[in-house]
């Protein structure tokens, strides 16, 4: 079962939301690099969907991954549409908590933690995607899938594809 107590999660879409936004393939770009805070990525092409601004902070906001350790709170992010994926981290990856951010920090999910920077690819334990989004996901990038040896899932745990 991909959802169990304790696992750690970033929830995405494919394509930004913002319609201004270059139309940049975020599963492609994790499944080569890893996770990376926006202020990581050289190109500018990982950044938020979100317009928030954070002051006050003793870490730039824009230097962190938001991750979410699941638990009784997060099934909102458990919610199956087409085009939004998950990656799964290594658990005992190390995080940051809320705490650990310092009095000012604003806390927009109850169950978040932070990495700063990046998670390389060695770390992810799997994507788990829409099933109507599974077969152009494999075609466009199966490849990808294959050479960084990340599984495959459907929200509901189904494997679409795993490494041999």
């Amino acid at each position: 079962m991909i959802w169990r107590e304790g696992v750690l999660f970033h929830v995405t879409r494919r394509y930004p939301r913002k319609p201004d936004a270059a139309r940049v393939d975020r599963l492609a770009g994790i499944l080569r690099h890893g996770l990376l805070a926006p202020a990581a990525c050289d190109d500018g092409s990982v950044f938020s969907d979100l317009n928030l601004v954070v002051t006050g902070s003793s870490v730039p906001y824009d230097s962190l991954i938001f991750l979410h350790r699941f638990g009784s709170v997060s099934w909102i992010y458990t919610i199956c549409e087409r085009g939004r994926f998950t990656v799964f981290v290594d658990p005992q990856f190390p995080v940051l908590t809320p705490e650990a951010m310092g009095e000012h920090w604003v806390i927009l999910s109850q169950d978040e933690v932070y990495v700063r920077d990046r998670v390389p690819l060695e770390h992810l334990r799997g994507v788990a995607i829409h099933p109507a989004d599974a077969d152009p996901v494999l075609a466009e990038l199966g490849a990808e899938f294959r050479r960084a040896g990340i599984p495959l899932y459907d929200y509901d745990g189904t494997v679409l594809w795993e490494p041999a």
